[in-house]
């Protein structure tokens, strides 16, 4: 991976953000405050990082990994 320099004011916005996001009073829902998280990390996006999401995203690689036991 490539290491990316995000401005301290921009990383400043996302933390803000973050922070509206989990408020119990915010004026929008947290997947706003998630989509704006996104686009402002977008403008930071290097060569491979599109490929690696979408694998991420194929592969479900979100999810937990499940155990399967078989009882005898």
């Amino acid at each position: 991976m490539t290491n990316v320099t995000i401005p301290d004011y921009e990383f400043l916005d996302l933390i803000f953000l973050c922070h509206a996001g989990l408020a119990q009073d915010a004026p929008e829902t947290p997947t706003h405050y998630l989509n704006q998280i996104l686009s402002r990390l977008d403008a930071f996006k290097y060569p491979g990082v599109r490929e690696a999401v979408d694998e991420y995203l194929a592969e479900k690689k979100y999810l937990p990994e499940v155990k399967i036991e078989l009882s005898k």
